[in-house]
């Protein structure tokens, strides 16, 4: 490992967050040790890999199904992931992938239970946020000046996910929010690099993410996930315009960054028709996998129909208000794209 090439993200435990969604302190120090511990024998010990399998990333805006769709489809595929036991080790991440394959805790069928993204059992995917953070050099959620890109270890970073791949013996599936502004360097960086990009109503997201602030933090008043610039600048000081254009923004990055893509490193999936039809969707994200030469295996018998979760309890209180914001940010982001 390089000096500079590992990028610690200084990891708070914030008073603001409510309830259960309270870090301990404690445990936060001790896992920061022994993550401070393993990381040089586990950089000395990763192989120079070519990349011969793709590795998945599933993407879309905060409270768009994208833990859903992460859980169905290590389900339901023979992939590697990231489970709540392998987290733990951010910085020395094929040791925590060889930990629990000998305890035997990943590739269960999921729950499909998650409380904003967050997952309880060992065996179910995490989104491995603290990973994310160090290696694309983020001490928070909010998106950098341009030219952050440049500051990343992008040969480091793709030396390890290689390895989590290898130790996997699979492709490797992640849910990496933060790679929004980073998905083109990817792809560059690991050519054979696919996505799976969830979208869901403007509408339904933006209620949820009201929901999340007051969950998390106890008030509609603190930003919750990621936080673009330019929807920063929209949102102003209002909750309600600021979820709008979170949403409104971050649809509009990965909309663009889809026409980029392609069909050829890229399936598109409605929130609907993942919660009507599982199984199609996973299969059209196996037949991409395969298009880079993974004959990714099934597994697990097939996958019942999820009920859509919807957000009338904030209906009476926020609807009106965003339908609303959501339309004026509209208009304001057509106006600068003229």
């Amino acid at each position: 490992m390089d000096e500079d090439a590992s990028y610690v993200y200084e990891r708070r435990v914030d008073p603001e967050l409510a309830g259960a969604f309270a870090k301990d302190r404690d445990r936060e120090e001790f896992l920061e040790r022994l993550n401070g511990w393993l990381v040089f024998h586990a950089d000395a010990e990763y192989l120079e890999l070519e990349e011969t399998q793709p590795t998945l990333h599933v993407i879309g805006a905060p409270r768009s199904g994208t833990t859903l769709l992460h859980q169905a489809l290590v389900s339901r595929l023979e992939l590697g992931y990231v489970d709540n036991l392998v987290a733990a080790f951010w910085r020395a991440p094929t040791y925590g992938i060889e930990l629990s394959r000998a305890l035997g805790v990943g590739q269960r069928a999921s729950s499909f239970e998650s409380s904003y993204g967050r997952t309880r059992a060992l065996g179910e995917p995490h989104e491995f946020g603290y990973f994310w953070n160090d290696h694309l050099r983020y001490p928070d959620l909010a998106e950098r000046e341009p030219g952050h890109q440049d500051t990343i270890d992008w040969r480091y970073l793709r030396r390890i996910l290689l390895n989590m791949g290898h130790a996997a013996g699979a492709p490797f599936a992640f849910k990496p929010m933060l790679l929004v502004w980073h998905i083109d360097t990817m792809l560059r960086e690991m050519p054979l690099s696919c996505y799976a990009w969830i979208r869901r109503e403007p509408r339904q997201v933006a209620l949820s993410l009201l929901k999340m602030r007051e969950a998390v933090f106890g008030s509609v008043e603190y930003w919750a996930s990621l936080k673009p610039r330019e929807a920063v600048a929209l949102g102003g000081s209002d909750p309600v315009r600021q979820v709008a254009a979170q949403v409104l923004v971050l649809e509009r990055t990965l909309e663009r960054a889809a026409q980029r893509l392609g069909p050829d490193h890229l399936v598109e999936v409605a929130h609907d028709e993942l919660c009507e039809q599982p199984d199609e969707v996973v299969s059209r994200v196996r037949a991409l996998l395969a298009s880079k030469g993974a004959d990714v295996a099934e597994r697990g018998g097939p996958l019942e129909p999820f009920e859509r979760q919807r957000n009338d309890e904030l209906e009476a209180e926020y609807g009106a208000r965003v339908d609303a914001a959501l339309e004026s940010v509209g208009v304001a982001l057509a106006g600068a794209a003229a």
